[in-house]
């Protein structure tokens, strides 16, 4: 018989900020999972099958995704800070009577669990990241995100498109970008909902960058083991985006998927069980010290 998880859904609320999350597996290593934009947390119930004897997943809505609310906080306004992430997930663990976590992320989860390990390594035990979002900023993304002028043209942007169609196809004619660029992109964007979902996580999440330099020097320091993995063919975040990365810290194992950018599947996941290519936290049986 197959197994099946037994998935609780349950909301961590902490001052304006509730997050909508599920727990399932069997194991007794605590695991904070992360999804992509556009996704939510029911990504990770198949994906982490092969590991439920191994971890317990709490698997989260990322902010402004399924059921996941900021209670009316502008995002534009009142973007989150690194020492506001790093008190919201240290109330998580207090909340959950956890003493430490491991963390999993794909693409723009990836980005936020390189920061929470940042700001709070004493609490992460490794990382497992999938195509992570975050590894190099983006320019246009910078733009349009990090300047007042830049989200006042992306607010525009929501109001009247078209012009920004325009511009998406002619930088594909003009070959600065590929067609499976030009194709995500779109596919982001494709509704009103959408194209305001993507302003309120940029704006709202700006400030949420990695420093590689303080990451690297808090994983060595709390020997926080890191997989890395990236799709062959994926052309949204290549492997070769890792360099910043791998220089902070050249003990991260990164690993090739034959995939593009959509990494987090069944057979992968089958895949990476059988192949052994998650670490398991060093000095996983000790336990570290409680919250205080």
């Amino acid at each position: 018989m197959e197994y099946k998880a037994t998935v609780q859904e349950k909301l961590f609320t902490h001052g304006e900020i509730r997050l909508n999350y599920a727990v399932w597996g069997d194991g007794n290593q605590p695991l904070l999972a992360f999804h992509g934009f556009g996704r939510t947390h029911v990504d990770f119930i198949r994906f982490t099958r092969p590991f439920h004897q191994t971890f317990k997943v709490y698997a989260f809505d990322i902010f402004f995704h399924g059921e996941s609310d900021m209670s009316g906080r502008s995002p534009d306004g009142e973007p989150l800070s690194k020492g506001e992430l790093k008190e919201l997930f240290e109330a998580f663990l207090i909340h959950e009577n956890l003493s430490s976590a491991s963390l999993m992320g794909y693409s723009l989860g990836g980005r936020i669990c390189m920061c929470i390990a940042e700001v709070m390594p004493k609490r992460i035990d490794a990382l497992y990241l999938f195509a992570p979002d975050g590894l190099i900023v983006n320019r246009w993304y910078a733009l349009l995100s990090h300047y007042a002028l830049g989200r006042l043209v992306f607010r525009i942007f929501i109001k009247h498109n078209a012009p920004f169609y325009w511009i998406i196809n002619g930088l594909y004619r003009a070959k600065a970008i590929s067609e499976k660029l030009r194709v995500f992109v779109i596919s982001q964007i494709k509704t009103r909902e959408m194209q305001q979902q993507v302003y309120s996580v940029w704006t709202f999440l700006r400030k949420i960058e990695p420093d590689f330099n303080r990451l690297g020097n808090g994983m060595r320091d709390n020997e926080i083991t890191a997989d890395i993995f990236f799709g062959l063919y994926d052309k949204i975040i290549p492997e070769k985006n890792v360099r910043k990365f791998r220089k902070a810290n050249p003990d991260i194992k990164v690993h090739s998927l034959k995939s593009g950018h959509i990494v987090m599947t069944a057979v992968n996941a089958a895949l990476i069980d059988k192949e052994g290519l998650m670490q398991l936290p060093k000095g996983a049986e000790t336990k570290k010290p409680p919250l205080q």
